[in-house]
């Protein structure tokens, strides 16, 4: 059953100069950027925006986890670790100009929160937005008469 609403764009929806991270910060600096910012997820920028990969509060969470040959978690340890240490290379994307399905789609099969929106240029992928499960819902899904947005 169609209602005759467009599908919007992934443009439309997405967060626009995200907050990203670089491989050399540290990891107590990038769960900082995730508590002050609400993020459950960034992406790890190089030189000129370029994409490097994707950091997340899972990869955090994997970090800590005890190393089976110790009891506990060595703290000195954590706090030399960078998002190098911890990020994710191969990072599922969408562009500007996909409908916003796709993004629907991809977060569905791969379950993860949120997905870097880039710009092509030569052989890079640039960013240039983040779109996440809660912009898709938003977007997609009526918002109850009488309640805020």
């Amino acid at each position: 059953m169609s209602t005759g609403h467009p599908i919007p764009m992934v443009r439309e929806v997405m967060t626009e100069r995200p907050v990203t991270a670089t491989p050399g910060m540290s990891v107590l600096d990038l769960y900082r950027l995730f508590r002050e910012h609400g993020l459950e997820a960034c992406p790890v920028i190089g030189e000129n925006d370029a994409l490097l990969g994707i950091a997340s509060r899972v990869d955090l969470l994997r970090m800590l986890r005890p190393n089976r040959e110790f009891s506990a978690l060595d703290v000195k340890a954590v706090s030399s670790q960078t998002v190098r240490d911890i990020m994710r290379y191969g990072v599922v994307t969408v562009e500007p100009e996909d409908p916003l399905v796709t993004a629907l789609d991809l977060m569905v099969e791969t379950k993860l929160h949120a997905l870097p929106v880039v710009e092509r240029q030569g052989g890079n992928r640039f960013v240039v937005g983040l779109i996440t499960q809660e912009a898709v819902l938003r977007a997609l899904l009526p918002t109850p008469i009488g309640s805020r947005p």
